[in-house]
């Protein structure tokens, strides 16, 4: 139960409406993120305003966030772990001037677009498709060069997975091609799967050295499970996923 005592019957209707966290459409995610600017806005908070709807966000998710302060300033390429469709939402909105890198579907909705562009940038890609994924990374790359503090968010699992199903091979490296062109840092994040019922925690890690691209997704997963094994009293919860997401990432049809 979320500690402001904030009735959210009717989103927790739609959530299992549209058959789970990680299970709805864009269109859905629209009707989902206008909810949720209607709830924000009842609890007194400006919901066109990118921080005060992450502030409204967090009490009604209960999202515990730890170490985010140290990334207010500067240019960062985030890269969380991917459990839920409220992800690229949630990412988007926890730092300012944001570009999150998502699925095509993402781009192409403008009923999710009208919510979308007024918190933060989007470029969506083709994935398994290498000339989208080049492209994609030249406007994160465009992004970050522009700016004096900002970030991008990459799903470098390129899916909604959990991290015990996630193999090296599955994490995408993309995330050093951004970093050695604009001198961000790569800052892994394992975040919970999101809900109104139980806490919501963040963890925000130590940078990442690009190093060598081939390592990068050991070293990902590394840390991944370092920062999930940092979650106690009570140990992190496992995301409830649906069948195409419980499957193997490399057995995906996307």
């Amino acid at each position: 139960m979320n500690d402001n005592n904030i009735d959210c019957s009717q989103l927790n209707a739609l959530i299992k409406e549209y058959g789970g966290v990680d299970s709805y459409t864009t269109e859905q995610a629209a009707t989902i993120f206008g909810l949720l600017c209607k709830m924000v806005s009842e609890l007194g908070y400006n919901p066109d305003i990118r921080s005060e709807f992450f502030e409204g966000v967090c009490s009604i998710f209960n999202l515990e966030i730890t170490n985010r302060d140290k990334y207010l300033s500067g240019k960062y390429i985030l890269v969380p772990n991917h459990v839920s469709e409220f992800d690229g939402m949630l990412f988007g909105t926890i730092l300012s001037n944001m570009m999150v890198v998502a699925k095509t579907d993402w781009v192409t909705n403008p009923h999710l677009n009208s919510f979308v562009e007024k918190y933060f940038s989007v470029v969506g890609v083709v994935r398994k498709e290498s000339s989208s994924g080049i492209t994609v990374l030249k406007n994160c790359v465009r992004h970050l060069e522009g700016l004096q503090d900002g970030a991008v968010t990459i799903f470098v699992q390129q899916t909604i997975a959990d991290i015990d199903n996630t193999t090296p091979e599955d994490v995408a490296s993309g995330a050093c091609f951004i970093a050695k062109r604009t001198g961000a840092q790569i800052i892994p994040v394992y975040a919970e799967q999101i809900s109104t019922e139980y806490p919501t925690r963040i963890v925000f890690g130590e940078p990442i050295s690009c190093g060598d691209k081939k390592e990068f997704g050991g070293e990902w997963l590394k840390r991944e499970l370092e920062l999930r094994d940092s979650i106690s009293n009570p140990e992190a919860r496992p995301p409830k996923l649906c069948e195409k997401h419980r499957k193997p990432i490399s057995q995906r049809g996307f």
